[in-house]
């Protein structure tokens, strides 16, 4: 992993920051939510304790205990937000399958759902009748042979008394309610009642009935019949909340007082509701602002709701409520209870904004901070290339280069610098030692080997004895060999300083190697020399004198390593950007662990029992004319491994010279 990708991945942990923000905003909200709910109490136990005892203000009948429970025939109506239209359609009635009250078995029996808006008593009963029967057109209400199925309807007065009215089914759409009169003899008559409304529309089960008429009209009781003509015998059948013999309802009717719905009006605010139900939860009164928007909220940003992604748990409520009772000291027991909603947009509107101005300034320092990160990371890999290249380019043909980049610097990358300058400027002069030290041996050696042989030689001139002659034949030997060393000492030397004082020039090197592959067919005729030479000219920049010693050192090596009659080839071509020599010759093929050592100096692989001295300097020299001109050599095996090619790169003379061009180059197996 690179320093640059190491450092922008510790820039990303800046970003801890806005989760642990995320994380302290929860906190917030928590703790925000819990003064809320103790503030949201307390306001439900202040309201509840103005309406201690106050029955006249909860209950539109006061005179009795609500009941703790409703029984199975009481009513509690809903309190509606709009009133619904009367047309027998459900679609405009709340969808509370709770509110709903069910009487009957099989295939007879019906569903009663009620409520309040505006004081007026609504009613809305679902029927299952298989067999649905309307009176006969232009019937009269009380002819029994006539008759259809009625839906009577009977409470109890504001007074006290017992009253019934019926809807006769005379078809769908409008019905209207009569009551059954008594006149004189004790002729009844069906009166119509314009107060109640009424509408049918059949269903597939059977038929829907709504009916509307004033609170005013009805008491504290309240209850449905059914006369299903099909059933019909001596008595009406019933299903519902009246006796079937009497028709006396039997179900309280639980209605709040019309005064209460405006007294809670007076402690609303935008984002609450307030609800009064009975001890058991039917609602008496209700305000509802519970939609509107409070002071504190308003429409989120997009921003704000990305946030809100990582903030809000999964599951929670949309608001909080508090429930306290309605106490009736008189009675000493709970006649009510008080609900307070609140909306979360009051603690999500402070959170929100909190949660804003936190996340923005640690998102934006953090990507200050990522990117500043990233900047030092590129500037630091910026100074690391610059060094690499350095210290790839630090050796050239001229000598190791010491002044380094990054010198300047005041800081541990500018020490690095430092120190490798310092060791390249010694490694420099150990290697100008080096360089120097093989003139300076020969020098210093040719002294005492020429006292050597002298002595020699006189000795030879004296009478010894045979052994003592044998004795001195080796040493004699032995001084030619180390008088050939100082020679070829001396031939590297004078090599390095005719390389160092060789004037450059352009020439064409297509008949230099020509005219040097002939003169070696006469100088060496126990090997045959094979030409490819391309015919139009290469040129380059430098020595033909010394690319001539270089082919000769060369040749030299092919003839040492290939047998009597072997065919030599030397190859000429031109690349792109490049003169390519090639010197091919057969025998054996080349180690791999000699590869890499063939151009140093002073190192041969020769293994043979040959008498010449073989000093490993012919190709040393071939590398150093060879990166002088800016080129490059390589060795490889030939094809089936029947001996070893050499290659020589040379730049053309509109190529520039690169430095360590010796280290670009690679050859390939061949």
């Amino acid at each position: 992993m690179s320093l640059r990708l190491k450092l922008l991945l510790l820039g990303l942990a800046t970003f801890v920051l806005p989760w642990e923000g995320i994380r302290y905003a929860r906190e917030m909200e928590a703790a925000l939510l819990r003064s809320e709910q103790h503030s949201l109490q307390a306001v439900a136990q202040t309201i509840a304790a103005s309406l201690q005892g106050r029955m006249s203000l909860l209950y539109r009948n006061p005179g009795e205990p609500p009941p703790r429970k409703l029984g199975p025939y009481d009513l509690a109506p809903l309190v509606m937000t709009a009133a619904p239209y009367i047309d027998g359609y459900p679609d405009d009635w709340p969808r509370d399958p709770g509110a709903w009250r069910y009487y009957g078995t099989g295939a007879h029996r019906f569903g009663i759902l009620t409520g309040v808006h505006d004081r007026m008593l609504y009613v809305l009963l679902e029927v299952h009748d298989p067999h649905l029967v309307f009176d006969a057109p232009g019937a009269s209400p009380l002819d029994s042979s006539a008759l259809g199925d009625r839906v009577w309807i009977g409470y109890e007065n504001p007074q006290g008394a017992q009253r019934h009215e019926f809807l006769a089914l005379t078809g769908p759409g409008p019905i209207f309610a009569r009551r059954i009169v008594t006149g004189e003899y004790g002729k009844e008559t069906a009166v119509q009642d314009p107060r109640v409304v009424g509408a049918l529309q059949p269903t597939a089960a059977g038929y829907d009935v709504e009916i509307a008429m004033p609170l005013s009209m009805v008491g504290d009781q309240f209850g449905v019949l059914l006369d299903d003509r099909d059933e019909r015998g001596a008595a009406p059948l019933s299903y519902g909340t009246l006796d079937s013999g009497d028709l006396h309802t039997r179900g309280r009717l639980v209605v709040g007082s019309p005064s209460l719905t405006p007294y809670l009006a007076q402690f609303m605010q935008p984002g609450l509701r307030l609800s009064v139900t009975t001890p058991d939860g039917s609602v008496l009164a209700q305000s509802d602002e519970l939609a509107v928007p409070g002071v504190l909220a308003a429409e989120p940003s997009i921003l704000t709701q990305f946030y809100r992604r990582f903030v809000d748990r999964q599951g929670e409520p949309p608001y909080i409520a508090s429930v306290a009772p309605i106490y009736d000291a008189a009675h000493h027991e709970v006649i009510g209870k008080l609900q307070v909603t609140q909306a979360a947009d009051r603690w999500e509107g402070l959170r929100d904004r909190a949660l804003t101005r936190l996340l923005d300034g640690t998102l934006v320092i953090s990507a200050i901070a990522l990117i500043v990160t990233f900047v030092f990371a590129a500037h630091l890999a910026l100074r690391l290339s610059r060094l690499r290249r350095a210290s790839e380019s630090a050796l050239t043909r001229d000598g190791l280069v010491t002044q380094f980049p990054e010198t300047a610097a005041p800081d541990e990358l500018g020490d690095l610098a430092r120190s490798f300058s310092r060791l390249l400027g010694r490694l420099g002069e150990y290697t100008s030692y080096l360089r120097s030290l093989a003139g300076k041996l020969a020098h210093e050696i040719r002294t005492p080997l020429t006292i050597v042989r002298s002595s020699l030689e006189n000795l030879e001139s004296e009478e010894v004895s045979p052994a003592a002659r044998q004795y001195l034949e080796r040493a004699r030997q032995g001084s030619e060999r180390l008088n050939a060393i100082l020679v070829a000492m001396g031939a590297a030397t004078r090599v390095e300083e005719a390389i160092g004082n060789a004037e450059r020039s352009r020439f064409d090197l297509t008949p230099v190697i020509g005219s040097a592959v002939s003169a070696y067919r006469v100088a060496f005729p126990e090997r045959r020399f094979a030409a490819e030479l391309p015919p139009e000219s290469i040129e380059i920049e430098g020595a033909p004198d010394l690319i001539v010693q270089l082919l000769d050192k060369l040749i030299d090596n092919a003839v040492d390593f290939s047998p009597d009659s072997a065919t030599i080839t030397v190859r000429l071509r031109r690349e792109p950007a490049a003169a390519v020599l090639e010197v091919d010759n057969p025998g054996a093929p080349l180690a791999p662990e000699v590869r890499a050592r063939l151009f140093e100096s002073l190192w041969q692989s020769r293994s043979g029992a040959d008498s010449r001295p073989h000093f490993g300097l012919g190709l040393y020299i071939v590398r150093l004319i060879a990166e002088y001109h800016g080129g490059g050599v390589a060795a490889a095996d030939l094809p089936g491994g029947q001996g070893a090619r050499f290659e020589v790169r040379l730049p053309l003379a509109d190529v520039p010279l690169l430095p360590n061009y010796n280290d670009k180059v690679k050859l390939e197996s061949v």
